[in-house]
């Protein structure tokens, strides 16, 4: 792909979360960060894997990482495999439900 689109004055695409802003031929520019909802999520989340059997943990603990780089990334798409399997080793927990929603995805995962 390597495309962007620019739609008033901010430029989106795959840029890895470096956002461009012009505003009256001033030009900024900065990294989105995840917001403050996602991030306690992932926290929560991380605690609640931390509680699993060991086996169960370090697939969890796999899959919870993919799950951050895709997020990082701004890959949504990407984030659900991981979710749908933290989901069906978790079961249906709020952190899972509050990261499914931020990423505009509804439960069950489709």
């Amino acid at each position: 792909m390597g495309e962007s689109s620019k739609y008033g004055g901010l430029t989106f695409g795959e840029n890895k979360g470096n956002i461009t802003i012009e505003n009256n031929g001033t030009l900024s520019q900065g990294i989105a960060s995840p917001p403050s909802d996602i991030i306690n999520a992932l926290e929560q989340l991380q605690e609640e894997i931390q509680h699993l059997a060991d086996e169960q943990r370090e697939i969890a603990e796999a899959h919870f990482e993919l799950l951050k780089t895709h997020i990082e990334k701004g890959d949504n798409e990407k984030a659900k495999k991981p979710l749908e399997k933290l989901t069906s080793i978790l079961g249906v927990i709020s952190s899972i439900v509050s990261i499914a929603s931020a990423l505009g995805l509804g439960i069950p995962l489709k």
